[in-house]
């Protein structure tokens, strides 16, 4: 049982901003909305269905297993893999007769470097499982997913070996269940994931009207959503692994209504009376119509129970899942901060939250709100509300 701290929570939120900087694909582009953020999230979505599949199937699923190895691919990329595509540490590897499980060791090690022993343990078990193959099945087919989306920026040539090269990897995988349907393109659940990898999700760059130096995409922010509300659950009970896991894919799944409604601000959301519940309402008829409509009907009770949207969760997950969810907007803002925005809004949509967590209707739990204090103040130490007062003093001594 993890006892959580707060060096291990601020790192990884670390690594989730360092995640959304990370280009993918920059042999041929060089675009903020494929950055490995969005692709974990991706490849959590994807794992989802798979495992689903599998338990469908008969097999006994470890859930709690699917956040460790999603957090440890996190720390793994940003400390270790980087950029560089795997089969080529496979390659060099196999050239140099380096065993393959010194590149897990290495991670391990860097993980404990920047967070203790502890946390690289917790996330350590859950490798060389049958949750992490089925994890590692769905980066394929994210992949693929991907390559698609980009085939107009590679030659006939480069697009024909890397598209080889891709299938060859979904095929060793084909074992795993799901696998033949969630990789067929001609599958409307394939169409599905399409859509929300590309123009539902990808494509929408949240803060858009605001002074933002690096794009934050809803994509992207479904992966630390679900990250905070798996770390805030464990934190709340360490104990209780599988609820936590629940909460993790609830926050991977909360916003997936926006690549059919978009992202309507909050502040807007508030300001017209009952404008609020009908967008609720408008989100649920969307969701009817393009997502459970294409799901079998064992798939798609399954994703409602992790819906935040779906009656049964709302009461007992819905504080922590928001928590999670503004902790995630408030990481946003701070990473702007980071880069070099001066835009005051950023500093507003965190003072914003403070009445709904005073309230008891947006969670943070001791941990996570010291994070938030940390968002806070390095803020306001950037003094972007003293401008006004600033240019006034100016207009009257001059």
């Amino acid at each position: 049982m993890l006892q959580l701290n707060y060096k291990q929570v601020k790192e990884s939120n670390e690594v989730f901003k360092r995640l959304n900087q990370m280009r993918r694909w920059t042999n041929v582009i060089s675009q903020g909305p494929y950055n490995e953020l969005a692709k974990q999230a991706l490849n959590c979505i994807i794992a989802y269905l798979l495992a689903c599949y599998a338990e469908h199937d008969g097999a006994d699923i470890v859930w709690d297993r699917f956040p460790r190895i999603a957090l440890y691919r996190a720390f793994q990329k940003i400390y270790v893999a980087f950029n560089t595509p795997e089969f080529k540490y496979e390659e060099i590897f196999k050239i140099s007769g380096i065993d393959k499980a010194e590149f897990n060791k290495a991670t391990v090690a860097k993980i404990a470097g920047v967070t203790d022993q502890d946390f690289a343990n917790f996330l350590n078990e859950a490798t060389e499982t049958d949750e992490e193959r089925i994890y590692k099945a769905a980066t394929k087919i994210a992949t693929y997913i991907e390559l698609l989306e980009l085939a107009k920026y590679y030659t006939p040539e480069q697009y024909n070996e890397k598209l080889i090269n891709v299938l060859e990897e979904i095929r060793e995988y084909e074992d795993v269940c799901g696998m033949d349907q969630l990789s067929d393109t001609s599958n409307p659940i394939f169409k599905l994931l399409q859509f929300l990898s590309g123009s539902g999700l990808r494509y929408h760059v949240r803060w858009c009207e605001c002074g933002y130096l690096q794009e934050c995409t809803i994509l992207g922010h479904l992966f630390d959503t679900g990250c905070f509300a798996y770390i805030m659950s464990l934190e709340e009970n360490p104990s209780d692994e599988k609820l936590a896991a629940k909460r993790f894919f609830m926050g991977i799944f909360h916003d997936v209504a926006e690549a059919w409604t978009t992202d309507i601000p909050s502040p807007l959301k508030d300001f017209i009376p009952g404008f609020r519940p009908a967008c609720e309402q408008y989100e649920d008829k969307k969701l009817e119509e393009n997502f459970y409509a294409v799901l079998p009907n064992f798939l798609k009770e399954r994703v409602r129970d992790v819906m935040f949207e779906d009656p049964r969760n709302i009461k007992k997950h819905k504080a922590i899942i928001k928590g999670a969810d503004y902790l995630s907007a408030d990481s946003e803002c701070w990473r702007q901060y980071v880069l070099g925005s001066r835009d005051p809004y950023f500093m507003g949509a965190m003072e914003r939250r403070l009445p709904g967590i005073e309230s008891g209707t947006v969670a943070l739990t001791p941990i996570c709100k010291q994070l938030f204090q940390y968002f806070r103040t390095y803020a306001a130490r950037l003094n972007l509300d003293d401008l006004d007062c600033d240019l006034d003093n100016e207009v009257k001594t001059s």
